[in-house]
């Protein structure tokens, strides 16, 4: 389901609202988010209230690559299909949720992404997916990194949403990389989010 501008702007009001007086939250960098041209937002992944609480703190629309799973979940589901957020299934190649986040960065749109492929509960940033990086060197969008804290219970604890200056991998465009360039070329991106959460 693809809402409208005006129900989503709505929708991103309120949220707004709930995440600053009632759950609390701070946000430092948002004067670092690109309003025009594609973007891939890249962040790490603590709890399941990530892609909510990002699509909230963000000042432009954004649309997720998300694992099927989360649409079962309760608020959480319902709130990824609204933003239509493109489910993707874990563990082998999904051309179709490809296409469409292709197709979204051809048309200037912004993806969000969590390099990881999963949340990481200790907090310990693993190594980006293949996938991901293939996206970002593909694409040729800008990056904009974030960095969450204490996501994992908004409701009894501050959220911290750092965003980082955009960047982008023009030094890898148009080379045919090998697994382990791939590799550096993750950490790279693991790096400009874990800059912003420690």
């Amino acid at each position: 389901m693809r809402s409208d501008s005006a129900v989503y702007n709505v929708g991103h009001f309120l949220t707004n609202i709930f995440f600053r007086f009632v759950t609390g939250w701070q946000i430092e960098g948002r004067g670092n988010i690109p309003q025009e041209g594609p973007l891939i937002v890249v962040s790490n992944h603590i709890s399941n209230w990530d892609p909510v609480i990002i699509s909230s703190a963000l000042t432009r629309r954004i649309q997720f690559v998300a694992k099927k799973e989360l649409f079962e979940i309760p608020v959480v589901g319902g709130f990824l299909d609204y933003i239509d957020t493109i489910p993707i299934r874990r563990g082998r190649p999904d051309r179709k949720a490809l296409k469409r986040a292709f197709d979204l960065l051809e048309s200037e749109g912004c993806l969000g992404l969590f390099p990881e492929g999963t949340r990481s509960k200790s907090g310990k940033l693993k190594k980006a997916k293949r996938g991901i990086v293939m996206i970002a060197l593909k694409s040729e969008a800008p990056i904009l990194p974030l960095g969450l804290r204490d996501t994992d219970n908004p409701f009894s604890q501050k959220v911290q949403i750092n965003i980082g200056q955009p960047f982008t991998l023009e030094q890898y465009y148009g080379k045919d990389l090998d697994k382990k360039e791939m590799k550096e070329v993750g950490s790279e991106i693991m790096d400009e989010v874990r800059q912003l959460i420690e």
